[in-house]
């Protein structure tokens, strides 16, 4: 019987143990959070479900996720809250609609549905976009989620299945024997033995890989969610800008939740969730309401701060970690991994089995060099 070790409770770490479950009923599956499940980036996502805007290194397996979202509460006999309105980017200027044309040519080529739409185009799809915008980008696969409903859907759907799930329960360090896993220390000094430890630690990852010598190259950051108070429904897309800085959505109680990469603090090193910057909030705010009008009779109702995990490149670090068999890793996913889950969730648990691990979907993300990398989200 395999023993496997999913450390971090967040949606990816959720994922790869419900799927571990579902392909070998047999395997003996423990997740340990070390706070409670969904506490950290996961439950603070903006939950967008898109294929748009993508780097080409991400876009096969961002498709394959699309594929599954559909689907997904009937898989996990649970509600996500997922709804397909379509993702538009939008441009507000003249030399921004062109940049979008030229983005959407290798967006088509690699199989990605977007389409560049017109002035006119774009207010049919959302009739109250400020004057400002002039054209954008219209993907129909994209969509929406709730976060906190999603992450309650695995979890449940997990111990459905037999996944042990212990909360409260801190991983001090990875244990290896003549280069192979063999269990995990905790903080209170127990440990656990396994064959198998999948590393989905988020912003925490690179210190629990540093405990086995493995270097990989994460910077937490706090990123910035506001939730407006409810109104008439009227926006069904997930609207974005070419320029940045927005995500926006309106939920199915009519508020509205926006993000878009906007900073926030992040207390120590111990912390789940950051604390907002007042200077911030009123930045993003006041950017959404320049592009969409109904904000202007909107006010700001919560404000929170999730701690995601940066990679140099802003592309997530995925697979078997090289030289220590039984490793695998999840993490970096850089502010836009909630959609993937799915799809990585798969991944991890046939390599945990050594099953076909689908790797022309995740290849070009593998534990890699990243020391010559200067790019990002």
């Amino acid at each position: 019987m395999t023993s496997i070790v999913v450390v971090g409770g967040g949606l990816v770490g959720l994922s790869a143990a419900w799927h571990l479950r579902r392909a070998d009923p047999v395997a003996r599956v423990t997740v340990l959070e070390r706070a409670v499940t969904g506490a950290g980036a996961s439950g603070a996502s903006a939950a967008g479900v898109r294929a748009m805007g993508r780097d080409p290194a991400e876009r096969a397996m961002a498709l394959a996720s699309l594929a599954r979202w559909p689907e997904l509460d009937r898989e996990l006999e649970g509600s996500t809250g997922y709804r397909r309105g379509g993702g538009l980017r939008v441009a507000e200027s003249e030399a921004e609609h062109a940049q979008a044309h030229a983005d959407v040519v290798a967006q088509r080529a690699d199989g990605v549905p977007v389409a560049v739409v017109d002035a006119r185009q774009v207010r049919e799809i959302a009739p109250e976009l400020a004057p400002a915008v002039v054209g954008g980008v219209h993907c129909a696969i994209d969509g929406q989620a709730d976060a906190p409903a999603t992450v309650q859907a695995f979890t449940v759907a997990a111990r459905r299945l037999g996944v042990r799930i212990d909360e409260g329960v801190a991983v001090a360090s990875i244990l290896t024997e003549r280069g192979r896993v063999c269990g995990v220390a905790l903080s209170d000094g127990a440990r656990v033995p396994c064959d198998v430890v999948i590393v989905a630690a988020g912003a925490w990852t690179s210190t629990l890989l540093a405990s086995v010598g493995v270097r990989v190259p994460l910077t937490a950051r706090g990123l910035q969610m506001l939730l407006t108070d409810p109104g008439p429904q009227s926006l069904m897309p997930v609207v974005s800008r070419v320029a940045g800085q927005l995500s926006l959505k309106q939920l199915a109680d009519g508020a509205y939740l926006i993000g878009g990469g906007w900073p926030g603090d992040i207390p120590g090193d111990s912390a789940s969730r950051g604390r907002v910057i007042d200077d911030s909030v009123s930045a993003s705010f006041s950017l959404a309401r320049s592009v969409y009008t109904p904000l202007q009779r909107r006010a700001v109702a919560q404000s929170w701060v999730g701690i995601e995990a940066f990679t140099p490149d802003g592309l997530p670090i995925l697979g078997p970690v090289p030289g220590i068999e039984g490793l695998l890793v999840a993490a970096g996913f850089s502010g836009h991994g909630f959609a993937l889950a799915p799809t990585v969730g798969d991944i991890l648990g046939r390599l945990a089995l050594g099953h076909d691990p689908l790797s022309h979907l995740w290849k070009e993300l593998a534990v890699r060099d990243m020391s010559g990398s200067s790019g990002g989200d």
